[in-house]
């Protein structure tokens, strides 16, 4: 376990969007983690919503990214377009339309190239477990085999503009390093039985904060387990990701989305689940029309 302290911080411990954005969590969280590794399961990615916090996640070490297979393919709502308000000003004509475009385009690429790099990962569940989990685990290391997370945020968003923001959301940090004021009797009081403040009392306050941690540290250990265990039975998923949200952006645009260097390699396929990502060719990955088309058509007829 980790004894790096975190920065000075005054964070709330519950998020639900209305009082306390997530986003201003993991803004504050992704300024004092550069070079620093995390983890994130979530069901939904949009480039928008990754925007919220792209210069954050520049700044990264390795990145995990645990998807549901279902973001994918799902043609009901589409994953990858959180807020469909461009299609829909271009549809009755508004004069921001084309710079609406621009822009998701711009976040759609930006996220691209993003992917692109080699200290960013992505596997897709396996199909049987039917992950319907969101998790972020920040390590205090570059390298989130070495050492346990010093804090984590588990609870019910995804990587989008509305989970980030506005959508009624629950969801709780988890920090490893708590500091005396976090546990400050006073904030104890009808919490506990007189009996349980009295045996508090007779400790020292290196006693109180050391007892206050064992939870959370023993919760983090099991987080690192969950997700270690399904990462390890999850697919290779960068190519597949990259793909489709190169068929977004040409599907809802017109416009031919930019081609990334990509550097040869074997394809998707005949990596073992636990190598890491080698980058091959788009070309060689199968092109899913069918959701795309479908799904533009109706955004047409409608």
């Amino acid at each position: 376990m980790n004894t790096i302290q975190p920065p000075d911080r005054t964070l709330p411990m519950l998020l639900d969007n209305q009082h306390a954005p997530l986003q201003d969590t993991l803004h504050h969280l992704l300024a004092h983690h550069a070079g620093q590794a995390l983890d994130i399961c979530i069901t939904r990615l949009t480039p928008a919503g990754w925007a919220l916090l792209c210069e954050d996640l520049q700044r990264i070490g390795n990145l995990r990214l645990l998807l549901n297979p279902a973001a994918l393919v799902n043609s009901g709502d589409d994953p990858l377009e959180d807020l469909p308000s461009s299609f829909t000003a271009h549809q009755t004509g508004h004069k921001n339309a084309e710079e609406s475009y621009e822009e998701q385009l711009a976040q759609t690429e930006a996220l691209i190239a993003f992917l692109q790099q080699e200290h960013v990962e992505v596997r897709l569940a396996a199909e049987h477990t039917h992950l319907h989990a969101r998790c972020f685990l920040f390590y205090a290391d570059q390298d989130s085999a070495l050492i346990a997370p010093q804090t984590a945020i588990v609870g019910s968003s995804d990587l989008t503009r509305t989970g980030l923001l506005s959508n009624a959301e629950l969801n709780v940090v988890h920090h490893a390093h708590l500091t005396h004021e976090d546990i400050a009797l006073k904030r104890l009081r009808g919490l506990l039985e007189r009996e349980e403040r009295t045996l508090l009392l007779q400790c020292t306050r290196e006693q109180r904060l050391l007892a206050a941690r064992l939870p959370t540290l023993l919760l983090l250990e099991h987080l690192t387990t969950w997700f270690a265990h399904h990462w390890e039975h999850a697919i290779n998923g960068k190519h597949r990701l990259i793909a489709h949200l190169q068929t977004h952006g040409a599907q809802y645009s017109g416009v031919p989305m930019k081609q990334h260097n990509q550097p040869g390699g074997a394809p998707e396929e005949a990596q073992p689940p636990h190598r890491k990502n080698a980058s091959a060719p788009l070309s060689g990955i199968p092109r899913d029309k069918t959701w795309a088309e479908q799904d533009y058509t109706q955004h047409r007829r409608d």
